[in-house]
């Protein structure tokens, strides 16, 4: 370093260099001009760790965060799963307006649906289009929106979310904003949705029939169970609470969990069979299945965690945090191969326990895979012994729920699965989600497998081709860890399939049953062929006899 005016003096550009070299946070104080017009400065410098600067930030509660971010390694295996094609909602997918750059944008929409709802309410029966036109727009009425919801509410609301820190307070009103813009939307469209009729008396139904919106319609519900595009619940109700008739007897709680049941039969990933073909049937069933349970829809924290409890069922109120606690930290270590010695004479034992044989492979030992018609959640799965009606022998069945295959399934499937498995610590432990997973892709396993299950009405095929079904499934779980407290027809099912590779009288029976009884052309080709093979040895036989008398 060149000095100055003595060792107190140095030249400002060279010491700035070594400074920011070393990490150093350096404060100039200017003391007086040196040679050739430069300025001098003393210099008082702090070395800046940089974990103390991220101390005061870091306060984080992990109890309050319900939604959560999506981890690096899944965004490198597979982004477009987990990505909102359409509809961006929540503080961490909408931090601003898109409503000049692209014209086919959902913000659009939301600032129509804005618009609609500063006209204010029809005072009698649903709008016309003539009513709605009459009615002036108040812009003050989306500021005493906002500050109906209040500061409290949305302090909790983003309590919700994981490290949300905004530059100043002018950034945090933002984002605020976009979120209240996003409830409105959902619920309108959710209203709008469940009963066109009765929209509260605002004319929704001018914005929801427009081009750009009918366009997109068909990918808000995927979106809307994106993992990181969530609202909390919490600010729904509170939404209905204040756009909603003063006049209504129904409580907004009532209206809520109206519009959330229509939401997860709308997004229901199984075909609920003849029993439960009407909606109204199938809502009564999902109701009063989910207020039996510890949770219904409205104590849910987003409608992500909707879904996850109407696809995989409430969860059972017969463990206690303490035995799931137990369960994962010894039962089940000692079910993973890593943890055994190998044993040459018993291989099946050692078999990945969530790798489960294909679905032919399953038909060759005598596991059938079928459909339960009233099978409505993964807890309905089920796998016994059966007494065949006509036939002396037993076969086993494992019923599982009809799949509708559509371009949206493995998606919402891998969103679903990502939520469970960061809700799998030792509280909240639930593997239904990732099993029903790994059952499926182990059943589908090849191209054959997939048109067998199509045939037999396990699976609803709206992709196009088998190929694309075995495709999907064959990439289902990529990223998901094994869980550790997976559903009570797991173990049985793993269990039979040991006692079935191990017996070798079984497979030989149900490989030639399958290759000789498997259907009427073949069973009458064995009979013939059977026929003329007896008849050929009663011939030997006679003459042997014949000849031995002469």
């Amino acid at each position: 370093m060149n000095n100055t005016q003595g060792s107190g003096y140095v030249e400002l550009t060279t010491v700035y260099r070594e400074l920011v070299r070393w990490r150093v946070r350096p404060s100039f104080t200017q003391i007086a001009s040196g040679p050739q017009g430069r300025i001098s400065y003393q210099v008082g410098s702090q070395i800046q760790d940089p974990i103390d600067s991220h101390l005061l930030e870091e306060r984080e509660n992990g109890k309050e965060v319900k939604i959560y971010r999506l981890p690096r390694y899944m965004k490198k295996i597979s982004p477009d799963d987990f990505e909102p094609y359409e509809l961006r909602v929540g503080f961490y997918c909408h931090t601003s307006l898109e409503v000049d750059d692209d014209p086919m944008a959902m913000d659009i929409s939301k600032v129509a649906i804005l618009n609609e709802f500063c006209r204010g309410p029809v005072p009698d029966g649903p709008p016309s289009q003539s009513q709605s036109t009459d009615r002036p727009i108040r812009q003050e009425a989306w500021s005493d929106l906002v500050n109906k919801i209040g500061t409290d509410t949305m302090t909790k609301v983003r309590s919700k979310y994981d490290r949300l820190n905004p530059a100043n307070e002018d950034s945090m009103k933002r984002e605020n904003s976009l979120v209240i813009l996003d409830a409105l939307f959902i619920v309108a469209f959710f209203q709008y949705e469940y009963d066109f009729s009765d929209t509260w008396g605002y004319n929704f139904e001018s914005v929801f029939i427009r081009s750009r919106f009918t366009a997109q319609r068909f990918t808000i519900l995927r979106d809307l169970l994106m993992l990181e595009n969530q609202v909390p619940m919490p600010l729904l109700l509170e939404m209905i609470k204040c756009i909603r008739r003063p006049s209504m007897s129904d409580p907004a709680e009532t209206m809520l969990q109206n519009i959330l049941e229509w939401f997860v039969m709308a997004i229901y990933p199984f075909n609920h069979g003849v029993k439960l073909d009407r909606p109204k049937d199938l809502q009564q069933h999902l109701g009063s299945s989910h207020r039996r349970g510890l949770n219904s829809f409205l104590r849910c924290d987003h409608l992500l965690q909707c879904a996850y409890l109407a696809i995989c069922g409430p969860p059972a109120d017969n463990s206690s945090p303490g035995e799931q606690v137990r369960s994962r930290c010894y039962g089940d270590s000692q079910l993973l191969p890593c943890f055994r010695r190998g044993n040459r004479d018993d291989d099946s034992v050692h078999r990945n326990k969530f790798r489960v044989p294909s679905a032919t492979s399953l038909r060759r030992v005598g596991i059938k895979v079928r459909v339960r018609d009233d099978s409505l959640t993964m807890a309905s799965i089920k796998f016994f012994r059966q007494k065949h009606k006509f036939v002396l022998w037993h076969e086993y069945v494992l019923l599982v729920p009809k799949l509708i295959m559509n371009d949206d399934t493995a998606s919402v499937f891998r969103n679903i699965g990502m939520y469970e498995q960061i809700k799998d610590d030792s509280y909240t432990v639930r593997g239904d989600m990732r099993t029903y997973l790994y059952l499926m892709s182990s059943l589908l396993d090849t191209v054959q497998d997939v048109q067998m299950l199509i045939n037999s009405g396990v699976i609803v095929n709206q992709l196009g081709s088998a190929e694309a079904v075995c495709k999907k499934w064959n990439h289902m779980c990529d990223g998901f860890y094994i869980p550790v407290n997976p559903p009570p027809y797991w173990y049985d099912l793993q269990k039979r399939i040991s006692d079935l590779e191990r017996s070798k009288s079984n497979k030989w029976f149900h490989e030639f049953r399958h290759r000789n009884l498997s259907s009427a052309v073949v069973l009458l080709s064995f009979i013939v062929v059977s026929m003329v093979v007896v008849a050929a040895f009663v011939q030997a036989i006679f003459s042997v006899l014949s000849y031995l008398k002469q």
